[in-house]
């Protein structure tokens, strides 16, 4: 027992510092893949964040909320002005626009005709000086709608501005897939450590849902679902830097905001607690904007980031299966199995049968073709607790693991199917829209209402989540075991029926395959071989011993000779009774398979055989059985019989 544990630890050690090698250190938060401070968000309509306080008009549980609207269109500037806009300066919203000091116009020539000396057009310079209504009407249009224009296209600019950051960040978790996470971050510190490396990352994060709702244009961040694991992060800091039991105090003080990390006067404390402890000179701030500061400081600043996930679980996991061993608890049997450790008593961990290679005797329910590797997995998964199916792409893994699951949950079991990203199990299960044509996925429809999905964790997973609940629900509701009993019955029917014309195919095409391959003799000798070579044989005597041709012309004299008529007439006149009846016969239409016509003659054999043994003596049964009965008995059989024998004469 030692020397597994000893194994284990050791396995446990390699692990982590396999993981430890594989984490990238991020000391800056501009190198995480997307960042939004929150301090961007204007507070505009239509735009929220938690980190202003709580609203009326928003969930505790929605962090951010924006809401995107409509860009304003510029105001259309009067007809008087038009020939005098310079518009390359009207969208420009940091300078007035103006009007241009004079202008020159075309003017067409009325005495012009074509081939005359005349000029097409004449021009004409005209000053603004010269129109002061003009100058009016612009200047009231610039401050009366100009002006408020500005204002609101600003705002919207803002708004927008914080829409595409999240827009982008939508984009981004699409296509890096499940590797990446969405946190908010808490607490940025700023510090130019002693071992001269420049840090600028949140001490707390907490993780988030993005949810995009197209229809609405609304962007919105929550919780994630499986909850928001309010925590303290300092793998920003070399290990001689990080404050000693640092992460512990911080991990008490956060029990207190009950996973809600808008809980400000206790993430505050926890704040300042960590600044102190990381350096004597360190300094809170509650600022929610970010700063570049040159000694150590701890700002508020909230900001939403989307980073790729750490190893930091897994080492703590392998650091608590570490702590367990070392306490003298049970080895988890998976991670034994993991360790190549023989376990003392097999049969606790096992619910298969002691012969792993013992094949699987029931009935095998897979709804899509398969082959014999495919079949044989189900023998595998009965005597053993892991099974690895390896191949390329292509070669029918996802197929595989769509029959497994239908024969599985046939035979009373339950299935957890996860993948490291969703495109794998959206092979499987299709798309979550029930309505949208298309590919529905391998795993057959009918058992789709048995299963939960949650291939993501956006609005639409979580919709896909409640509606296979809700329908798993809507079907224990409506069972009927009357009912089910008869479909059930229904439906053997049907299989045992489709076995029997399976069964019937294939002892066709065994029939088929065994004559192609048999060994035949006809005509006496004359054809020998497969049925294939006789049929090559006959057709290449077919000129020889073709038929004559009914119709014989009267002009012509006859093709054969009179000793060939002769010698055909001799060979007639030599044929016994026996020939002739056998050419009498006829081929039958339905010939019989080779086996059941060898059934059909060992039967007729068999009854012959006891049709003569019933002659020569009494039959033995009926012997044994009248020597055990009475007298009475016998002699009233014997009346019966012989009552039943003058009837029948």
């Amino acid at each position: 027992m030692r020397f597994s544990n000893e194994k284990a630890i050791r396995l446990i050690e390699y692990l982590q510092k396999l993981a430890s090698l594989r984490t990238k250190s991020i000391r800056d938060v501009t190198d995480y893949e997307k960042a939004l401070w929150l301090n961007d968000i204007p507070k505009q309509k239509g735009c929220f964040a938690q980190a202003w306080g709580q609203s009326e008009d928003y969930d505790s549980d929605i962090w951010v909320e924006i809401q995107n609207r409509r860009e304003p269109e510029l105001p259309s500037a009067p007809d008087q002005c038009e020939d005098w806009i310079d518009k390359d300066t009207l969208r420009n919203k940091n300078v007035i626009p103006g009007l241009q000091q004079e202008i020159t116009r075309k003017i067409g020539n009325p005495a012009w005709r074509e081939g005359s000396d005349q000029p097409q057009f004449s021009y004409s310079t005209e000053r603004l000086d010269y129109h002061p209504e003009i100058q009016r009407v612009w200047d009231r249009y610039v401050e009366e709608r100009w002006l408020p224009w500005v204002e609101e296209h600003t705002a919207w600019e803002s708004v927008h501005r914080v829409y595409s950051s999240l827009f982008s960040i939508h984009q981004e978790q699409l296509r890096l897939g499940e590797e990446y996470e969405l946190i908010l971050g808490l607490g940025l510190l700023s510090w130019q450590t002693p071992s001269n490396q420049r840090v600028r990352r949140h001490l707390i994060v907490a993780n988030a849902l993005l949810e995009f709702e197209a229809r609405l244009g609304k962007f919105t961040i929550r919780p994630n679902p499986d909850g928001a694991n309010v925590r303290c992060e300092l793998d920003m800091l070399d290990i001689e830097e990080q404050p000693a039991r640092a992460e512990e105090t911080a991990k008490e003080m956060l029990a207190n905001t009950e996973d809600d990390p808008w809980e400000k006067s206790c993430i505050e404390g926890v704040l300042e607690a960590l600044v102190h402890s990381i350096n004597p000179h360190g300094e809170y701030d509650g600022a929610m904007e970010a700063r570049v500061t040159t000694k150590p400081i701890v700002e508020y600043a909230p900001a939403i980031i989307l980073r790729k996930r750490s190893a930091k679980g897994l080492a703590e996991t392998l650091k608590r299966i570490k702590e367990r061993i070392e306490q003298g608890e049970p080895l988890p049997p998976e991670f034994g199995d993991l360790a190549e450790i023989t376990r003392e008593n097999n049969a606790e961990h096992t619910t298969g049968p002691s012969d792993p290679n013992e094949e699987f005797e029931g009935e095998i329910y897979f709804p899509k073709p398969s082959n014999e590797e495919q079949r044989l997995i189900v023998d595998k998964i009965r005597g053993a607790s892991g099974v690895l199916v390896q191949g390329p792409p292509g070669t029918g893994k996802s197929h595989t693991i769509a029959n497994l699951i239908s024969h599985l949950l046939a035979t009373g079991q339950r299935i957890l199917v996860t993948a490291k990203t969703p495109r794998a199990l959206q092979v499987l299960m299709g798309s979550f829209d029930e309505n949208k044509k298309g590919d529905k996925g391998l795993v057959h429809p009918e058992i789709h209402p048995l299963c939960i999905n949650l291939l993501g964790s956006g609005l639409e997973e979580k919709r896909s989540l409640e509606s296979s609940v809700g329908g798993i629900l809507r079907k224990n509701a409506e069972w009927d075991k009357n009912r089910a009993n008869t479909e059930r019955t229904k439906l053997a029917q049907k299989l045992r029926q489709l076995r029997e014309e399976k069964a019937k195919v294939e002892r066709r095409l065994r029939d088929i395959r065994e004559s192609e391959t048999h060994s035949q003799t006809i005509a006496e000798g004359t054809y020998r071989g497969t049925a294939a070579q006789i049929a090559q044989a006959v057709k290449s005597h077919e000129t020889e011993f073709d038929w004559f041709v009914d119709a014989a012309p009267v002009d012509k004299t006859c093709p054969i000779s009179n000793s060939d008529l002769l010698n055909a007439l001799g060979i007639l006149r030599k044929l016994t009774p026996e020939k002739r009846r056998e050419f009498a016969l006829k081929l039958p239409d339905d010939l019989p398979p080779p086996e059941r016509f060898a059934n059909l003659v060992s039967g007729e054999k068999r009854a012959i055989e006891e049709e003569q043994s019933a002659a020569q003596e009494g039959d033995s049964l009926l012997a044994d059985y009248l020597a055990k009965s009475s007298e009475d008995s016998i002699r009233m059989f014997y009346d019966e019989l012989s009552g039943f024998l003058n009837i029948a004469s």
